[in-house]
């Protein structure tokens, strides 16, 4: 199998070209009300790869808890991604906080982004790559000097993503929802 210089040179004018339309065609903005019950049916339909890989009853206690947040936590701010009129993606960006997680009081001075989800059947479009960078750029513009998350073991793709975006670990705010299973703090400084 071999390329031409010719035909490299089209394929990657083309990606180019797919890349710049998909980013003409998203548009990232907050959430409303009643918007809602599709960001937490996205976020489901995006989690559901994780469930055959998890303790059915952790699966269940997550999904619920998940969900509560989703639906109806008015502190964060819920990012919506549309690809026309559908919604293809979906983010929360959590407010600074001190809770208790775990059994473990979490003190996190900076914003932290939470569920990043896009739908299986947009993966790999960027879409993922776009809603990190909104909330990037919501967290400087507020005059923050880092954006934090969390992720697990079960979760090594968006991990990698992660990583290769410059989030390095911050056990600061890691902590175990249920014993043994820890949800790993990372942190992107600006």
């Amino acid at each position: 199998f071999s390329v031409s210089r010719s035909s490299l040179s089209f394929l990657l004018s083309s990606r180019v070209a797919w890349w710049s339309m998909l980013q003409s065609k998203l548009l990232i903005r907050p959430g409303t009300l009643a918007e809602r019950p599709q960001v937490a049916a996205v976020t489901r339909q995006a989690y559901a790869d994780y469930a055959s890989t998890s303790d059915p009853e952790f699966w269940q206690q997550y999904q619920d808890s998940t969900e509560q947040t989703l639906l109806y936590d008015d502190a964060v701010l819920r990012l919506v991604a549309l690809g026309g009129d559908e919604i293809v993606g979906t983010v929360l960006l959590c407010p600074p906080y001190q809770m208790s997680m775990g059994g473990k009081v979490v003190t996190n001075p900076y914003p932290e982004m939470r569920l990043l989800a896009v739908l299986p059947g947009h993966r790999d479009s960027g879409i993922g790559a776009q809603i990190i960078n909104d909330c990037e750029r919501r967290t400087r513009d507020d005059g923050y000097s880092a954006i934090t998350l969390h992720t697990t073991v079960l979760m090594q793709t968006a991990k990698a993503m992660y990583e290769r975006r410059g989030y390095v670990r911050y056990p600061e705010i890691d902590f175990e929802p249920v014993p043994g299973f820890v949800a790993w703090g990372y942190i992107k400084r600006f």
